[in-house]
């Protein structure tokens, strides 16, 4: 398996260069994400309901198509756990908890 490894801020920006496309009708499976989402530090962080579903709420590719960002919902509205994917490798880096509550400003319903 893949090691568990959450990014930072500036790791996962870093996965972005070029812009992001949204690519969730047409992504192809890279590697499998699933196994990763289960390991306990990232399982904590996601909807038990969207992990046990294997929900995705978005995959975004980026401007280079070296990188997939997959979004799996959070424990809580707008919260997004982001596994990065290296498609040229076909492996994943690691893991982002995106908060759009904390940084947008946003309320939770």
């Amino acid at each position: 398996m893949t090691e568990v490894r959450e990014l930072t801020e500036k790791e996962y920006n870093g996965a972005m260069s070029g812009g992001m496309k949204n690519v969730t009708e047409s992504a192809e499976f890279i590697t499998d994400i699933w196994e990763y989402a289960r390991n306990f530090s990232v399982r904590m962080l996601l909807s038990e309901y969207g992990l046990e579903n294997k929900l995705i709420e978005a995959v975004y590719e980026n401007g280079t198509k070296e990188y997939q960002h997959i979004l799996l919902f959070g424990d809580r509205e707008n919260v997004y756990v982001v596994i990065v994917v290296d498609v040229i490798k076909k492996e994943i880096i690691g893991h982002y908890y995106l908060d759009l509550n904390e940084k947008y400003g946003l309320e939770e319903i």
